[in-house]
């Protein structure tokens, strides 16, 4: 099964507050019923945080308010300028802050006098949000609708008039159709047509070959030789936007 990836940049002045932060997430991470890998940085200087983030990839930034120099308002102001689509969760021993840091249209607001059960609603708001819409597909056989989510689709291939998604967890689905609708209907949403008869889910591409595509659980995927350009130049833009997230 693919694990998502989680990248977290916890900054606060306090040493034992870090820590705390740090072990709280990681625990809370694992109430949850899905594979997730943080990468976490923690930083005393909110300066060294925000050079941070003009290098690396940050999906959630948790701020101490009170620190000095660079305080968490401040910090929260120069990161949404930057990092538009990264989140920004604002820690305080103090809840009167919650009303002040509305200003900055944090994600969340985290006590840390109620760290462990704040953390879990926050954990819990950001999945919510974050997850790819949903796709309701019938099956071939007929049993009736099925839900799954983009996240999920490893790969979609085409024989002759059926569909079959294959998805990350291992398991398949058959539709009856047509690749170029199913292209059509995912358009936006990063799947690649690298073949004929095979779009692939972009998040999951590990490297483009010659003739092949690796996707990140080792399978190996044929690449249209006349398609090796388009699909690199488009891997290109994906990583590069990635980045820059």
């Amino acid at each position: 099964m693919i694990t998502d990836e989680l990248r977290v940049g916890i900054c606060d002045d306090k040493e034992e507050d870090l820590e705390r932060i740090r072990q709280t997430l990681q625990e809370a991470l694992q109430t949850f019923h899905r594979p997730v890998r943080m990468h976490c940085r923690l930083f005393r200087d909110g300066e060294q945080m925000y050079q941070s983030s003009r290098e690396e990839l940050y999906h959630l930034f948790f701020l101490d308010i009170e620190m000095p120099d660079v305080d968490g308002f401040k910090l929260a102001e120069r990161l949404s300028m930057d990092r538009p689509r990264a989140r920004l969760i604002f820690v305080s021993v103090h809840e009167s802050f919650v009303f002040d840091s509305q200003e900055y249209t944090p994600f969340w607001f985290v006590r840390k006098g109620m760290l462990e059960h704040d953390m879990q609603r926050a954990l819990r708001k950001y999945f919510q949000v974050t997850a790819m819409e949903r796709i309701s597909y019938r099956l071939q056989d007929g049993l009736g609708f099925c839900e799954i989510l983009l996240r999920d689709i490893l790969y979609i291939e085409c024989c002759g008039h059926t569909l079959t998604i294959f998805k990350t967890d291992g398991k398949s689905l058959k539709k009856y159709g047509s690749l170029k609708t199913m292209e059509e209907e995912l358009a936006g949403h990063g799947f690649l047509r690298i073949h004929k008869s095979c779009l692939a889910n972009q998040i999951y591409i590990e490297e483009v070959g010659k003739r092949e595509v690796y996707l990140k659980n080792g399978r190996e995927l044929e690449m249209g030789r006349d398609r090796r350009k388009a699909v690199r130049e488009a891997m290109i833009l994906y990583e590069r936007e990635r980045r820059e997230y």
